[in-house]
């Protein structure tokens, strides 16, 4: 049975109505004009931090999904769901450091600003090594998987008469 490989592009679909919902409500004239609490932070911030924490979220539930179908269908590809997963979660940590940076900006104090720096330094080192570690360990697969897609693009495709047989 072949998966299906639809629900992909509802995730996409999601994700960019996020994006583009967050970017309209923070320009919106309410938005601009209100503010919340003694820090003052605006509430078109908040609108498109929520937002864009939210698509983050939702793209590694992508890149998880993703992963767990390419195990479950296994085959060339099947070891390579590791390296999807690793190569997600580094996007999400070192884009997650600048939605996080502009909402917290008007509240963090100076001194702990190079504390948060450090915390996302670490989290996208650790990130960058996982993948890299996985890309060690799974080379052999990543090869194998790119010279099946190489080789079926280069096999002529089969008479119209041969795939009636198939």
């Amino acid at each position: 049975m072949k998966e299906s490989w639809l629900w992909i592009g509802k995730y996409l679909i999601v994700i960019l109505v996020a994006l583009l919902l967050g970017s309209v409500l923070a320009e919106l004239e309410p938005f601009k004009s209100t503010t919340l609490g003694a820090a003052r932070i605006g509430a078109g911030t908040l609108a498109q931090f929520v937002a864009h924490s939210g698509a983050l979220a939702l793209l590694w539930a992508l890149g998880f999904c993703y992963s767990t179908q390419l195990r479950r269908v296994g085959g060339a590809t099947g070891p390579l769901s590791a390296t999807v997963l690793a190569l997600v979660t580094l996007i999400v940590v070192a884009s997650a450091y600048g939605v996080l940076s502009r909402f917290i900006a008007p509240v963090l104090r100076p001194n702990l600003k190079p504390v948060v720096d450090w915390v996302f330094i670490a989290g996208i080192l650790a990130a960058a090594l996982w993948l890299l570690w996985v890309l060690f360990t799974d080379s052999e697969a990543l090869i194998e998987a790119v010279r099946s897609v190489v080789a079926d693009k280069r096999r002529p495709p089969l008479p119209q008469d041969d795939r009636a047989m198939l």
